[in-house]
């Protein structure tokens, strides 16, 4: 059966941050697939499908060993909106994906499920300091960094090189079944 989730992500950004949201997410899935509960799925809008990485070690079909422990996915990314609003910078995907139940094959206890009992979620974004960039320095937007819904609560993002905050996240971001 086709389900959707949708994952809501909020941050606070100070005036001295340049923030950007990335177009790729990390998400636990029930993989019916794999037949695994749990798996850490690799998503990109506008791709067609998500990558789960469902073991490191080589998977029973799997002939090259490069692919080792990861398979296509049937989920992708159908919604991705970001938004501004008075500081606050909000990001909106939508997942779609193909679903059936099962029991997972190392822990036949475990069942699979639509949204899994304990789902997390990892959402990417780069952050520039206009500190670091008034004063001179050329690379004053930062590497990649990431949000993970299971951290402790709240996270501050500072800039590595001045110290200046730039980035408040109060909670963790909203995951929820939809029709």
């Amino acid at each position: 059966m086709l389900s959707h989730v949708e994952v809501t992500a909020r941050v606070t950004v100070s005036p001295a941050a340049h923030f950007v949201w990335s177009n790729r997410v990390e998400y636990s899935h029930d993989c019916f697939v794999c037949r695994r509960v749990g798996r850490t799925v690799a998503l990109q809008h506008g791709a067609t499908q998500g990558v789960c990485h469902s073991s490191r070690g080589q998977l029973e079909w799997q002939d090259d060993l490069d692919d080792a422990g990861m398979h296509p996915a049937p989920i992708r990314i159908t919604g991705f909106d970001t938004a501004s609003d008075g500081g606050v910078e909000t990001l909106r995907y939508r997942l779609s994906f193909w679903w059936s139940p099962f029991a997972d094959l190392k822990r036949p206890g475990e069942r699979g499920s639509e949204l899994g009992d304990k789902p997390w979620v990892r959402v990417y974004y780069r952050v520039g300091c206009h500190t670091c960039r008034d004063s001179g320095v050329d690379d004053w937007v930062g590497e990649q960094k990431s949000l993970q819904s299971n951290m402790v609560w709240p996270v501050t993002s500072s800039c590595a090189r001045c110290g200046t905050e730039l980035v408040t996240m109060s909670g963790p971001p909203e995951i929820n079944l939809v029709g």
